[in-house]
């Protein structure tokens, strides 16, 4: 204990440890700062829609006269659809920078209202963004490996190694400088997970803490590859050109080449196309008869196929069966879109338990809720809900009942999606890469070492 305290001591006057560690220190202040806005943020737009379309409804309803068809009146009506974030994704933000939770529908076709919102200018989403995962996984590693990788060549290259054994056996001077650094990086890192908690306040739930054991494993992944690296018998710069390389390998490389592979592989069409074909589906309904439409429209309904709609007038009944053949249009696209989201989603989940680091953010994106798979849980909710609308109003469409016969108080209102998969179900995978990871890293570690160590008695003999 004694060796760990004057080492941890040691490490702690270096000033460029303590420059590193503030600044990690402020950064994930800031991070946990910003995500807690952003959650805030998130919050507040979801009670604001709710408030707009209270004052929408009321303004609608004192706008038009009595007599006025409902129909008319749902034609501007956009309900509120609104997905409550969970505490977690002020630290892993996922696609929420770029992707909406807070849909306001109208009654009208669906496909193109789902993805013609926009929260983020695709150049600035290309840069990324700072959310407290990222300072965890992407620029702690670079601290860890500061630390580290002169852990004994640097003894060697001062020439204090042979003074340093003269006072402990090797192995417990390796021990005491690995003690040291393992408190020195637990320490910041509970700091830096206590004051995200603190700022965002994260519910002590299963989630958060497969969360925190995720942050933990990655650490000790990170410490356990640099001890593989560092206790070799190379030099310092050879240790940090190696280390630094593998950052920037896992960090971004590795997930660069299977975003390729994965967009090689199960390539997608624009979600643009889908609005055009639900529009293209929409406008081509005004020069079929109105047989016609209604035909395709009893196809899904069967219940009201005994309506009839008359060829030489508008109603609302028609119009809002116009929208629903511009969805039918889709329908099939829409779906191949979904299945191709869905297998990228599976095939980067399983590719990336070979990169630690990457299956760590995306485990974390799952817990949070603001992964692939939670958006298209959201998108099915948000479907599930205008089908839900349509079968409320079909009966006032049809019968062409009047604003003021209409119970506007018993809409039905948002069903959220339920989390997608259960908390151990999303981060064990990741747990155990990291686990099995960081013993691969320490058994190479060890097998280079025992190499090196008969290779230099060879060389003697």
């Amino acid at each position: 204990m004694r060796l760990i305290r004057l080492e941890l001591a040691r490490v702690i006057r270096s000033g460029g440890v303590t420059v590193a560690a503030a600044l990690l220190l402020v950064l994930g202040i800031h991070a946990a700062w910003q995500g807690n806005r952003r959650v805030q943020a998130a919050e507040d737009a979801a009670a604001a829609a709710e408030a707009a379309y209270r004052d929408q409804l009321a303004h609608l309803v004192s706008r038009y006269p009595p007599t006025t068809e409902a129909g008319e009146l749902l034609y501007y009506l956009a309900l509120p659809a609104s997905q409550p974030s969970s505490r977690l994704s002020a630290l892993a933000s996922g696609r929420t920078e770029i992707e909406t939770a807070n849909l306001r529908i109208r009654l009208l076709a669906l496909e193109g209202q789902l993805y013609e919102q926009e929260t983020l200018n695709p150049r600035l989403a290309a840069a990324g963004h700072l959310d407290l995962t990222f300072v965890l996984i992407a620029l702690l590693p670079l601290f860890v490996i500061a630390v580290t990788y002169d852990i004994v060549s640097g003894e060697r290259e001062r020439g204090t190694w042979g003074m340093a054994r003269l006072f402990a056996r090797p192995r417990r001077l390796v021990a005491a400088k690995i003690g040291a650094r393992v408190i020195l990086m637990g320490g910041l890192v509970t700091s830096l997970a206590v004051i995200g908690a603190f700022l965002t306040g994260v519910d002590g739930d299963g989630r958060a803490g497969w969360a925190a054991a995720l942050i933990a494993l990655q650490t000790l992944f990170w410490f356990a590859l640099c001890l593989g690296v560092a206790t070799g018998r190379r030099s310092s710069t050879a240790n940090a050109m190696i280390l630094v390389g593998v950052w920037v390998a896992f960090t971004f490389l590795a997930p660069a080449v299977l975003s390729l592979a994965n967009s090689i592989l199960h390539p997608a069409p624009e979600a643009l196309e889908l609005t055009v074909r639900q529009r293209q589906g929409y406008h081509e309904a005004w020069d079929l008869t109105k047989s016609e439409t209604m035909d395709a429209f009893f196809e899904d309904y069967p219940e009201w196929s005994d309506q009839t709609v008359p060829e030489d007038e508008f109603t609302w009944a028609w119009y809002y069966a116009m929208n629903h053949r511009g969805d039918r249009a889709a329908r099939d696209a829409s779906r191949a879109y979904r299945d191709v989201l869905t297998r990228r989603d599976e095939w980067a989940r399983r590719w990336s338990l070979l990169v630690p680091p990457l299956a760590t953010r995306l485990a974390l994106d799952r817990l949070a809720a603001t992964d692939l798979a939670s958006q298209l849980a959201y998108q099915d909710a948000v479907r599930r809900y205008h089908e839900r609308l349509k079968v409320h109003f079909q009966p006032v469409l049809f019968s062409a009942a009047p604003i003021a016969q209409v119970d506007w108080e018993r809409v039905p209102a948002f069903e959220p999606a339920a989390t997608a998969g259960e908390a151990s179900q999303a981060g064990f995978p990741a747990a155990a890469a990291l686990i099995l990871a960081s013993i691969g890293a320490l058994v190479f570690g060890r097998i280079l070492v025992a190499r090196a160590s008969a290779g230099s008695e060879d060389g003697a003999a």
